[in-house]
């Protein structure tokens, strides 16, 4: 079995500087988008397994269509590997900035459990550097997710 990390004041410390610096950063405005070149990210990314997780919420670079506002979107990652919940925070965080969202958050973490042999997702935990993810919204994007439709995905506040 995977030995179970919970945090320390180093990864406190680091998760603060993540908050910080995505508090100070995106405040700007994106400019239009005139020739629709962005990649799109997808919302979800579980590990098979039980991992840490993040709920990230984050504005699209660009709006979907002329004269619209761009979206804000909810992202769920848990990471195989991951110490910290920061761990698995960071890949995405890197790869939403580096596709211009702006407006990046952590809303919190918590634990997933994905049995991809079952078919069955079990959402729950806290982070203590990021606090606990609203698991019912964490719920809603993977079952939004066609790769997850035909899962079952449960949430409890229960457990770390």
């Amino acid at each position: 079995m995977d030995p179970i990390y919970t945090t320390n004041a180093e990864d406190q410390a680091k998760a603060a500087e993540l908050r910080a610096r995505l508090a100070n950063s995106g405040a700007s405005e994106s400019e239009t988008n005139d020739d629709g070149r962005w990649k799109e990210i997808k919302s979800v990314s579980i590990d098979d397994g039980a991992h840490k997780y993040v709920l990230v919420c984050a504005t699209e670079p660009f709006p979907r269509e002329k004269g619209a506002e761009p979206l804000t979107r909810n992202f769920v990652t848990s990471k195989r590997g991951a110490a910290y919940h920061r761990n698995a925070a960071e890949p995405l965080v890197y790869t939403l900035e580096q596709h211009g969202f702006r407006n990046i958050q952590i809303l919190g973490g918590g634990r997933i459990y994905c049995d991809e042999d079952e078919k069955k997702i079990s959402i729950f935990g806290y982070s203590y550097s990021f606090g606990q993810a609203k698991h019912s919204v964490s719920k809603s994007v993977i079952e939004s997710d066609e790769r997850y439709s035909d899962y079952d995905v449960s949430w409890s506040n229960e457990g770390y």
